[in-house]
């Protein structure tokens, strides 16, 4: 019988209560966590069941729409809690840790288990990024107009940046 590639994440948004259960669980050790049970989840209920549908789908990124929600909704408010910035990359990574966990303990084989949780992978770096630009957004703005934004993504050959 061969691997089904949408059974793990028909199973994790199926199951999305329970992997925020069980991060939740792993990121009560933090100091952070002594936050309302409210502002540690955040928007979690959110933006799981759709970042699962996208690994679902194979996407290599998130689309633009679930990009604000982690960066404004998500990575902003950490800060707002002065979570310490170390501790805003660990939680994606504990994320994973609970999808392990309640994949895990459904039918799936290990290959299909191993198989979404690196595509998952992908998709919690980008998130990790997105948060991370929520949580330096006062500086990003501050910066904004002085050169920096990305432009045409065309890197100048080293000649033209020689004579600029």
């Amino acid at each position: 019988m061969a691997a089904d590639p949408f059974a793990a994440f028909e199973v994790l948004e199926a199951r999305v209560d329970r992997v925020i259960a069980e991060w939740q669980t792993l990121v009560a050790r933090e100091p952070w966590a002594r936050l309302t049970a409210e502002r540690v989840i955040d928007h979690l209920p959110e933006i799981l069941p759709r970042l699962f549908r996208h690994a679902g789908a194979a996407s290599r990124e998130i689309d633009p729409e679930l990009q604000q929600i982690i960066s404004r909704a998500h990575g902003y408010f950490r800060r707002e809690d002065a979570i310490p910035l170390a501790a805003v990359a660990e939680e994606f990574d504990l994320l994973k840790r609970a999808c392990w966990k309640v994949l895990t303990s459904s039918q799936l084989s290990p290959q299909e288990i191993s198989g979404a949780l690196a595509r998952l992978d992908i998709l919690i770096d980008d998130a990790t990024g997105y948060t991370l630009r929520g949580y330096y957004s006062p500086e990003l703005d501050q910066l904004r107009g002085r050169g920096l934004e990305r432009r045409s993504g065309r890197i100048p050959p080293a000649d033209e940046r020689r004579q600029a």
